[in-house]
This record gives C-alpha cells, structure tokens and sequence, in this order.
C-alpha cells in the first residue's frame, strides 16, 4: 500500500467481507501533537481470539482465494515505521475495530492519498451498507455517510455524474481541512 487512503480501501473491504452492515471510518488529525489516528468499526462476523492473535501474521488468512493476508500486516508495519501504533480489537459476533497512529511529522509517513476516490468506491460498491466516515482536524470536523446520503434524496450512487458530485463534495470539505495544516506535516 502506498498511501494510507489504499489502507482504509482495505480494512472497510475487510468490514464488507465480515457481512458487516454497519462501517466507521474515522481519520482523527491532531496537528499539535503530530498524530493522525485512522480507525475502521464494524459490525461484522468478528475473530475468534486465537485468529485475533495471528491476525498480523501474514501468512494467516481467512481467505481461500490465496494464502496470505498482507492487508493488516502491512498496515501495522507502516504504522510503527512512521512512530506510530497499531490496536485491533475483535469478538466473534461483535465486530471488530482496528485503529493506527501516524506521526505526521515522521519521515516514513505515508502519504494520505485520493481519501475521496476511494471513499466514493466504497459507496458506490457497496451501497446498501451504513458507511459512516469523519475527519476531524483540531477541533474542525467533516462527515459523510450512505445513509445521511439517501436521506437527502441521493440514492442511486452508481450514477455517474451523481458518483462525481459526492466525489467532488468529499474532496472539497477535505481539502478545506487539509488547508490549516502546517506545512511540517509528512501527510500531504
């Protein structure tokens, strides 16, 4: 993965695959400490605990299409390469949260990628599930969702020009953030 956008593509398709009907996706940017926290919730099938260990082996998978998962594992590898954390939390049934931290100001940073495209492809793929997203940077705040979507009227979201304007709405509220960031920030 070279950007943490392709990272969040990921973890939700992982949600998705866990028949989850519920997804949380939170980016929390906190500028005066140099950290970006990046979580993922979901409401799916959950691990069991011995596969909630192994999790981050990548030569675990739970998928027959292949024999490795590398998703979590390089996940939790750019995370700690960049100064930052990893935590993921499961129970059968329950859902499952995964979470990371970023040092912005670390060298080995990611950078955050096209959040909005990818976004926008996890709407439009999978649109009859609740997918919640946040931005939050300082005390500034964007969010979106599937639902809030259809409530306003927006239900066919694999309309093309409908899939740009939520792309194009999305990109905009994000970079009105992304524009108070200082420049010493390894995000951009």
């Amino acid at each position: 993965m070279v950007d943490i956008a392709m990272h969040m593509m990921d973890i939700a398709q992982n949600s998705v695959r866990a028949n989850a009907s519920l997804i949380d996706i939170s980016f929390v940017e906190d500028e005066t400490k140099s950290l970006l926290t990046f979580s993922v919730r979901d409401n799916g099938e959950g691990m069991s605990p011995e596969m909630l260990k192994k999790v981050t082996d990548p030569f675990v998978t739970t998928r027959t299409t292949r024999r490795v998962g590398l998703g979590l594992p390089f996940l939790k590898m750019t995370a700690e390469q960049a100064g930052g954390s990893f935590q993921i939390e499961s129970s059968v049934n329950q859902g499952t949260y995964v979470s990371v931290t970023y040092r912005t100001d670390n060298v080995d940073c990611l950078p955050l990628g096209d959040v909005s495209a990818y976004l926008i492809l996890l709407f439009i793929a999978n649109s009859e599930l609740d997918i919640r997203f946040k931005y939050v940077f300082n005390e500034h705040e964007f969010g979106v969702g599937t639902m809030e979507l259809k409530e306003q009227g927006i239900v066919d979201l694999q309309d093309a020009d409908m899939a740009r304007a939520i792309k194009e709405y999305v990109r905009e509220n994000l970079l009105e953030l992304w524009e108070m960031r200082s420049q010493s920030s390894f995000l951009t």
